[in-house]
């Protein structure tokens, strides 16, 4: 099932799970610009929390952001870009969501941080 994030049926439960008409949602949740509404993101969800993949895009098609969750727990590589295409931050998750690297580059494409963290 894929229902826009802006559903009216679709609640935010106090555990911060999706709820939608009383039970757990999953499915996807697609955002649009509201200017085009061309999609600008898609999140996956499994019994009210977010599992599998993420994506966003800028309004003219360009990536923004990606990564996935397991039951609500972020893991593996997350990557977000600048809107020139460049890539911007990318993050190494652990199996616990804890995250185990971090790097972020300027807009021109120099590296500025890169950092490793003890799992």
């Amino acid at each position: 099932m894929r229902i826009d994030v802006d559903d009216p049926e679709l609640d935010v439960g106090i555990d911060q799970s999706l709820i939608r008409q009383g039970r757990p949602f999953t499915g996807e949740t697609v955002e649009t610009d509201p200017r085009t509404g061309q999609v600008v993101a898609v999140t996956t969800y499994a019994e009210g929390l977010e599992d599998g993949p993420a994506r966003a895009w800028y309004s003219d098609g360009t990536d923004r952001a990606e990564g996935q969750c397991r039951r609500g727990i972020p893991y593996g590589r997350w990557r977000d870009w600048h809107q020139n295409g460049r890539l911007a931050v990318e993050k190494e998750y652990g199996a616990r969501g804890t995250v185990r690297s971090i790097k972020k580059w300027s807009e021109s494409g120099e590296l500025i941080d890169d950092r490793t963290f003890d799992a």
